[in-house]
């Protein structure tokens, strides 16, 4: 219920500020992520121009990943804000963003037989709800006149504020944020 709330207030900012933006005769681009199509969820975005060589993004993302026996299932919901400021080409840019998740993780040691007995991870089977926050830096390719291709890099450092454990070896809390996008967009 709770997340059907925070999806529809962030549906009704991302209209309200687009309209906004046509209205003042600003660019904005509607995106998603290519490689969330791996994690077998969906992922979308809108970046803002807020000025000439500053914008901002607002992007949603959910999927799951089964890692095996090395890794077991993990679930998450993401939503991240993060500000940019693009070299004068509009090539680059870097700026920092602040990214809330939730994530469920089911993973269990993998034993390795053999002549030599090896047991490989920990069992792991947690809910969490983190903040994170740190830098964004990538590059845009300009496709056409109206799309775009998004290679962008988020590195930081997060803390999971609420956690709930439903086995041994919960985590710390504290976790580095890493993640890769490849973004298709279309500029409006």
């Amino acid at each position: 219920m709770m997340r059907k709330i925070i999806y529809t207030i962030i549906i009704f900012l991302i209209v309200n500020t687009g309209y906004a933006q046509l209205t003042n005769n600003r660019q904005f681009e509607i995106k998603t992520n290519l490689l969330n199509i791996a994690a077998a969820g969906p992922s979308g975005a809108v970046e803002f121009r807020i000025a000439d060589n500053w914008s901002s993004m607002l992007s949603v993302a959910s999927g799951h990943i089964d890692y095996g026996d090395f890794g077991g299932l993990t679930k998450y919901h993401t939503i991240t804000f993060e500000c940019r400021k693009y070299d004068g080409d509009k090539f680059f840019f870097i700026g920092p963003y602040l990214k809330n998740i939730k994530k469920q993780v089911n993973q269990k040691s993998s034993y390795v037989g053999g002549t030599i007995p090896l047991t490989i991870g920990k069992d792991r089977d947690f809910t969490g709800n983190g903040l994170s926050a740190g830098a964004s830096f990538g590059v845009k390719f300009p496709i056409s006149h109206r799309f775009n291709l998004e290679l962008n890099n988020q590195t930081g450092f997060g803390h999971y504020y609420t956690m709930k454990e439903r086995g041994n070896n919960l985590p710390s809390g504290n976790y580095l944020d890493e993640r890769i996008a490849l973004w298709i967009g279309f500029r409006l």
